[in-house]
């Protein structure tokens, strides 16, 4: 086949793909367009409809996810809004709406975790995603004081200052990085009737219940069940269709 006939070829498909490209754009704009619409109509499940189908088709993103938690906590499916809400904050950690809700949400749902100690409570303070940066910062800064270091000579002391403070940084960064990590994706009750139990069985005995939207923390699996710590530090295993993880 010449050069001619495979150029030709090229500028058909090109015509060909564009049209098939634009009609899906504007298939995913018309389903959260009425998403939003079922939404301000307080149909909420026609809304869940149309932004699942959207999420399907294109995607997760923060704000069709937001809508979706929204919709979700409307209608008293506090499990399932709670896992959008923190999947919504994945891609936007900086999000003030979203965090707001999520924590309206479950304080209305009297979700509320355990106390922290002094060290849990400062980890929390920045997102995994500051720590990592952290990280860099202090990379950077004790990369720069190694070579300014080769034309300025230091004094001990201000060297050793310096040096510290980049260490500082540095084993902050680490600490805060694992903490986060351990904690980045946690699962989501989302059974309205979910139970704890001591032992990876149907039959065994309960440990109590837990809340629709509470989170867990998976350890190991066994069969149709998950070994998972929740927020008030009680340990257990629970059925795993009861739990979906907020990174899946």
């Amino acid at each position: 086949m010449n050069l001619p006939r495979l150029l030709h070829l090229f500028i058909v498909s090109i015509f060909c793909i564009t049209p098939v490209i634009s009609f899906a754009g504007e298939s995913e704009n018309q389903l959260l367009q009425q998403g939003n619409e079922a939404y301000s109509r307080k149909a909420y499940d026609q809304a869940i409809a149309r932004y699942e189908e959207l999420t399907d088709r294109a995607g997760f993103s923060a704000s069709v996810l937001f809508n979706l938690a929204n919709s979700y906590a409307q209608t008293g499916k506090i499990g399932l809004a709670v896992l959008n809400y923190e999947r919504a904050l994945r891609l936007d950690p900086g999000d003030s709406d979203i965090s707001g809700n999520l924590e309206l949400v479950r304080k209305e749902s009297g979700l509320f975790a355990g106390e922290f100690s002094g060290a849990e409570r400062f980890f929390r303070i920045l997102e995994l995603n500051r720590w990592t940066q952290l990280i860099l910062l202090g990379l950077i800064l004790f990369t720069l004081f190694r070579l300014v270091g080769l034309r300025y000579r230091f004094s001990g002391k201000v060297g050793g200052v310096i040096a510290s403070a980049c260490l500082l940084l540095l084993c902050l960064g680490v600490a805060g990085t694992v903490y986060r990590s351990r904690h980045f994706n946690p699962a989501v009750v989302i059974a309205p009737d979910a139970r704890m139990l001591i032992s990876p069985f149907a039959s065994a005995a309960s440990i109590g219940a837990i809340q629709e939207g509470r989170l867990v923390f998976p350890e190991k699996e066994h069969g149709d069940f998950a070994y998972v710590t929740d927020e008030t530090r009680r340990k257990g295993w629970i059925p795993r269709n009861s739990i979906v993880p907020v990174i899946d």
